[in-house]
């Protein structure tokens, strides 16, 4: 099976495995103040330094908190539980553990977005100079998980202090990715993922400055610094940790490959098929992601056929226990329903061959053609 959908999850990379093999091996509860105890605190706070190092926060370590979760929704819904209070501004294009509250929440605004999705900074200045909420939250994902579109999100962050908002960022898609500086973006609160990273999947984490008082989603024995209980997930956090470092070395190199890897691809489909339309091919992207819109051609039926051909591909994002449904992110960006429905996503990983695209074009070519 030639895997393309690493924007759902990637391969767990073997360093990573075998330090979750490790922790497994040894009864480690972080809670406990034996010997066990100890060595499991020692692993977590290890992570801890792992993540910071790959996010730019190492040098201001203290004035950050890390604070494990079991999924990038998980720290998601924690922060947005913690602003219920307030008011909260979020783009159009969010993943669906942000943007779904506003189903359910009556305090959150959605903010608009271009036909390239980029946030619409106007839209948001407009909404939130109207606000008289004395606790007031700006939530931007980084990079797109459908489109793979990047925000400007250190100039979203100026506007959202502007007025006297704090900002959060799905950086879900983007860390491992693209270079991440929680520091030089000037971000309050950030989201992030193992599984994205080649860590395993039930482990996430919320990073957020430590002057800002959060309070917990999750009540119980007070770990995490009492805003996460339950006994931590020891050798999940170990192989994040691990994941954090392997990447944080080979990001420029990773993204460099996975770049001419896509351009490479987009350019075959394109000249063999002209009347295709790549989703954001002129806008910064992450370096890993393709949309591909072939009107007329449904995307179930397309995802169908590259599996049958044993290649795995998506029609979007991942994250809806399996469903196939229409785009809100293409809906935002104003395509319409052919458009939406014939969208499939081809998303690259650091294990991606120049052989497994060729194999994905000439599929490609057999079904479209």
């Amino acid at each position: 099976m030639i895997y393309l959908d690493h924007n759902s999850t990637t391969n767990l990379l073997e360093d990573s495995k075998n330090a979750m093999i490790a922790a497994l091996g040894k009864p480690l509860n972080a809670s406990a103040i034996h010997g066990f105890g100890r060595e499991g605190k020692k692993i977590i706070e290890k992570a801890r330094k792992q993540i910071a190092s790959l996010v730019g926060i190492i040098s201001h370590f203290r004035d950050y908190n890390i604070t494990f979760t079991s999924s990038g929704t998980e720290a998601n819904n924690l922060i947005l539980s913690n602003f219920k209070d307030g008011e909260i501004f979020v783009s159009a294009i969010e993943h669906a553990s942000i943007l779904n509250h506003s189903v359910f929440e009556s305090n959150i605004q959605v903010i608009k977005v271009n036909t390239s999705g980029i946030l619409s900074q106007e839209d948001l200045k407009d909404k939130i100079s109207k606000s008289r909420s004395n606790r007031k939250l700006v939530s931007v994902i980084f990079a797109n998980n459908e489109t793979g579109v990047i925000q400007d999100i250190k100039e979203i962050a100026k506007i959202a202090h502007e007025y006297g908002a704090l900002i959060h960022s799905d950086c879900v898609q983007a860390v491992g990715k693209i270079s991440v500086d929680l520091l030089n973006l000037d971000i309050d609160f950030a989201t992030i993922s193992a599984h994205k990273i080649g860590g395993p999947i039930g482990s996430g984490a919320l990073i957020s400055k430590a002057k800002i008082q959060l309070v917990p989603q999750i009540i119980g024995g007070g770990q995490e610094k009492g805003l996460r209980s339950g006994t931590e997930n020891i050798a999940a956090i170990a192989g994040f940790g691990v994941a954090a470092e392997l990447v944080g070395k080979e990001q420029i190199s990773r993204y460099e490959y996975l770049k001419e890897l896509r351009d490479y691809l987009e350019k075959e489909i394109v000249k063999a098929f002209p009347n295709i339309k790549i989703v954001n091919l002129e806008s910064p992207r992450l370096p890993n992601t393709s949309l591909i819109i072939n009107v007329g051609k449904k995307a179930e039926t397309q995802i169908i056929a590259f599996d049958l051909k044993d290649i795995a591909i998506s029609s979007g994002a991942a994250c809806s226990s399996g469903k196939i449904g229409s785009s809100k992110t293409l809906a935002a960006m104003k395509f319409n329903e052919e458009e939406k429905d014939s969208a499939i996503r081809v998303s690259l990983g650091s294990m991606t061959t120049k052989q497994n695209v060729d194999k994905f074009l000439e599929i490609y070519r057999e079904i479209n053609g």
